[in-house]
């Protein structure tokens, strides 16, 4: 691959956009699964009590934490700026429903490619991941938490939304994470 130093001494900034088709396909199969929560719900007054109540707890659950994927989904379609920025200094993710933000170099310890949960994910590890928990706020640094006693990290990257594979991220990431350590 071919690089073009720019004005610091580093390598180009990594620039990773969205993939329109992946998230125009992962909102409508969303949609779809929500759809069939409702329809659930709606069937379930119309059976006995024993399938209702399955029913009922299917559709509720479909409704809700579809809803939510079809809310993250819509966002991240509407969204102009890029999922993923690496750069001479760090790392600004803004890849998932939890984005990591902008972390710098210096604060990771390590970047990891592992598959979790049967999806393939980009790990990185934080020299103080209690300290980034608390500068989170809400319901991001409480899924961030629970990401931390998941992965052993709260900062997780996925591509199921990326313009390009998971793996070349990865390698782009370390190529850069190598440049700035050389450079200290």
């Amino acid at each position: 691959m071919d690089y073009q130093a720019y004005n610091d001494g580093g390598y180009q900034p990594l620039v990773v956009k969205r993939s329109k088709v992946k998230l125009v396909l992962l909102f409508a199969g969303s949609l779809l699964f929500m759809l069939l929560g409702v329809l659930l719900l709606k069937w379930s007054g119309e059976v006995t009590a024993d399938p209702a109540i399955l029913l009922r707890t299917l559709g509720i659950a479909c409704t809700v934490l579809f809803g939510l994927a079809v809310v993250v989904y819509l966002i991240m379609l509407l969204r102009r700026s890029p999922l993923l920025v690496v750069d001479a200094q760090g790392i600004d993710d803004q890849s998932s429903a939890i984005p990591g933000g902008r972390i710098l170099w210096e604060d990771i310890t390590d970047i990891r490619l592992v598959r979790f949960s049967g999806q393939k994910n980009i790990c990185i590890f934080l020299a103080d991941p209690k300290a980034y928990l608390a500068r989170q706020r809400g319901v991001k640094r409480w899924l961030m938490a629970i990401n931390l006693r998941l992965a052993g990290t709260p900062v997780n990257i996925t591509g199921q939304s990326m313009g390009m594979s998971l793996e070349r991220v990865y390698e782009e990431m370390e190529l850069r994470r190598r440049l700035w350590s050389g450079r200290r």
